[in-house]
């Protein structure tokens, strides 16, 4: 009778536990990007209550599910059932990634020109 090969088989399970442990860091990974994006859109969106205080904005996040990686786009609607109008899209900007967010002082007129 051949003897059983215990080694091996212990050797696969570790390998299986280290291959298991790589998605759990990249999903770890992308939810820092997404906060990333959502602290960038917070910004945004304070700075312009701050420069139109006669309007009201509400920040609406990802709105049609998970974006695109690297993609910021400001979109207006007067109310949440108006169609929405598209205000700033870095997705064709950059590198440097610096250009892909929008300065709110050069897209104000553009927000209040959609709010009209």
């Amino acid at each position: 009778m051949a003897p059983r090969r215990k080694r091996s088989a212990a050797a696969k399970s570790t390998e299986t536990a280290a291959k298991k442990s790589k998605p759990e860091e990249n999903a770890s990974k992308s939810s820092n990007e997404e906060q990333e994006g959502s602290k960038d859109a917070a910004e945004v969106h304070s700075e312009l209550c701050e420069l139109a205080p006669d309007h009201s904005f509400q920040l609406v996040l990802n709105e049609n599910g998970k974006p695109r990686r690297g993609a910021f786009e400001v979109s207006i609607a007067k109310s949440m059932d108006d169609e929405k109008t598209l205000v700033w899209s870095g997705v064709s900007k950059g590198p440097p990634r610096k250009e892909k967010f929008p300065e709110v002082k050069s897209i104000l007129d553009d927000v209040l020109k959609a709010l009209k």
